[in-house]
């Protein structure tokens, strides 16, 4: 359990890591225009820090989120797989309830980042 944890983590932060890394560095190497139509730079040309603050949120919520939802998906396999195994039926049972709570936390951050963006002077991309 211990090792899956540590494996969905280290692939979602390295994920991460490499989407905001790539999408700064291929920046500069992507033409303005392709096909006839301009393509919308996904680093802020103006420097505007507020939006590429915004992005960033997004993409760390997605992420998220789906890390959550597969940790909920691998709590119900490990108590479908249970076989009548009480012990392993509560470590799944105990997975899912920790997956529903972290879903409801992503939801709570979303709705806070969205209020505070309306307030604020960033707008929210979603």
């Amino acid at each position: 359990m211990k090792k899956i944890k540590f494996y969905l983590s280290s692939v979602s932060f390295a994920a991460l890591g490499a989407l905001l890394l790539g999408a700064s560095s291929a920046q500069a190497a992507l033409p303005q225009q392709f096909g006839g139509q301009n393509i919308a730079p996904i680093v802020p040309s103006d420097g505007n820090l507020l939006d590429l603050a915004s992005k960033m949120v997004d993409t760390i919520l997605i992420i998220i989120s789906v890390v959550a939802v597969l940790y909920l998906i691998y709590g119900g396999i490990q108590y479908i797989t249970a076989g009548g195994d009480a012990d392993k039926a509560s470590k799944g049972r105990v997975t899912i309830t920790n997956a529903i709570i972290g879903i409801i936390i992503i939801i709570a951050a979303f709705a806070i980042y969205r209020f505070a963006a309306s307030v604020g002077d960033a707008t929210p991309t979603i």
